[in-house]
């Protein structure tokens, strides 16, 4: 399974925006990477899951759209914003430690950074290398593992203990980075 995780500070997401189709920057990126990471195939990908975490290291919302199991969700940024919108809602009700399946296969938990990538910790695992004087190395890429961008930190990546061995060049968008590893692996 390929996975992409986007670490966002914070994701502004209301019903009047998405109603009106005026949402955040944030949220515009969002479903943007639902797009391209699920969508720009010719069909659902369903060998890939797209995840963003929201908040602070101590306390995560988690929202993953996973190809294998995802329903009545559409390409466009309207469909994706308005199941982004109730995945929201849930996940303001979950406790720490919580976690749901909504209906249309959306995953929703709430979690800290510790146990999200404790998770991970048999797969392979690349970063986005957010620092510019941070040189990537080649590295060897496989179409299966975890694929984290983070936005404005590195909170996430400072806890993978294997980060220097697989740093991935900086794109400066997240959609972009989902589409160059999807191009790359298909090629595979």
């Amino acid at each position: 399974m390929r996975h992409f995780l986007i670490l966002f500070d914070r994701l502004p997401i209301d019903i009047v925006s998405v109603k009106s189709g005026q949402n955040s920057p944030e949220v515009v990126t969002a479903c943007r990477c639902v797009n391209v990471g699920l969508f720009v195939s010719g069909d659902l990908r369903r060998n890939v899951e797209v995840s963003f975490a929201i908040g602070q290291p101590e306390n995560l919302g988690v929202v993953t759209y996973p190809g294998s199991a995802l329903k009545r969700v559409s390409p466009d940024e309207r469909s994706i914003s308005f199941f982004l919108l109730k995945a929201m809602n849930v996940l303001r009700e979950l406790p720490l430690g919580g976690k749901k399946r909504m209906d249309n296969g959306i995953v929703v938990q709430r979690t800290n950074a510790t146990d999200l990538l404790r998770g991970w910790e048999s797969s392979r695992i690349y970063v986005s290398s957010p620092n510019p004087s941070t040189k990537p190395k080649q590295v060897d890429v496989r179409p299966q593992g975890l694929f984290l961008y983070e936005l404005t930190s590195t909170t996430l990546s400072d806890l993978i203990e294997s980060t220097p061995e697989n740093l991935l060049p900086r794109i400066p968008h997240p959609e972009r980075f989902i589409l160059d590893i999807n191009l790359y692996c298909d090629q595979l």
